[in-house]
């Protein structure tokens, strides 16, 4: 069989299932089973794909007809400009976070920060961002998760980063807070309402990391929670929720003491209020 008899025959096959992105998917997976670009793979449709190269590309075509994401067939996502290992285990890295790093960025320009640290750090790709970015600053990771952590760590291996990574529940506080130095706090925790209607992608994902409770705010509650018991509290916070959200959530910051300095997209800045 042709690359170009095997394209079209694949992205027919996808978009039959549903797949609105299935030409761009077919696509993305020749590149990675042929090693090669996507100029290349259009120039030549005559060219021959050999056995393996076939069963490779069926067996990926079989499990995203089933919605499983494109990421965890191909094993990597992006994530600001860097590739982060993911499996089943975490969620895919989602563009939407990276505004997180972005407010952490323009905080820590004009803050005196020694420490951030990341509630639920799943693939780690909140925490190992930070510390790529700002490199002078110590990082640590914390999830409930062991598979997670795993992941995490094979992430911080590949991009050659040191983060502490730490097992923790946030409903059982939050042991691992510095007492002196000035820290923020990254939080991308759950925050899918029980009956909120996700992608057909997404219930592919790890529950664990998608639901809290019924309007997607309990584990925020626990967080700001924990954040009154601990001895020296965050500078700031950075949340990501729905912005549906985000009067809610503020709401709850300002009950704990901190009032929301800026948001980009989905991410929100609470400080620590005057």
């Amino acid at each position: 069989m042709t690359l170009g008899e095997w394209l079209v025959g694949s992205q027919a096959k996808l978009a039959g299932a549903g797949i609105e992105t299935a030409r761009l998917d077919c696509l993305v997976l020749l590149e990675d089973t042929l090693n090669t670009d996507r100029a290349h793979l259009l120039a030549h449709p005559d060219l021959k794909l050999t056995t393996e190269q076939l069963h490779e590309l069926n067996v990926a075509i079989s499990k995203r007809e089933t919605y499983q994401p494109l990421a965890y067939i191909r094993g990597h996502a992006a994530f600001y400009g860097r590739d982060f290992i993911v499996n089943s285990s975490v969620l895919v890295p989602r563009p939407e976070s990276e505004s997180m790093i972005d407010l952490l960025k323009s905080y820590a320009n004009s803050h005196d920060i020694n420490t951030v640290i990341d509630i639920g750090t799943g693939s780690g790709c909140l925490a190992i961002t930070a510390k790529l970015e700002l490199p002078d600053i110590h990082v640590t990771g914390t999830d409930v998760s062991a598979t997670a952590l795993k992941v995490a760590k094979s992430n911080a291996r590949v991009h050659r980063v040191q983060v502490q990574w730490k097992s923790s529940d946030i409903r059982e506080g939050l042991p691992h807070m510095p007492r002196t130095r000035p820290y923020v706090l990254l939080a991308n925790l759950p925050y899918v309402p029980e009956d909120y209607a996700v992608n057909e992608a997404a219930r592919h994902e790890p529950e664990l990391a998608l639901y809290a409770g019924t309007d997607g705010l309990d584990l925020y509650r626990d967080l700001f929670s924990a954040v009154d018991a601990v001895h020296t509290k965050p500078l700031a916070i950075i949340t990501e929720s729905l912005e549906m959200q985000h009067s809610a959530l503020s709401e709850l910051a300002v009950k704990h003491g901190y009032t929301l300095a800026e948001a980009e997209g989905l991410a929100q800045l609470f400080v620590v209020k005057p």
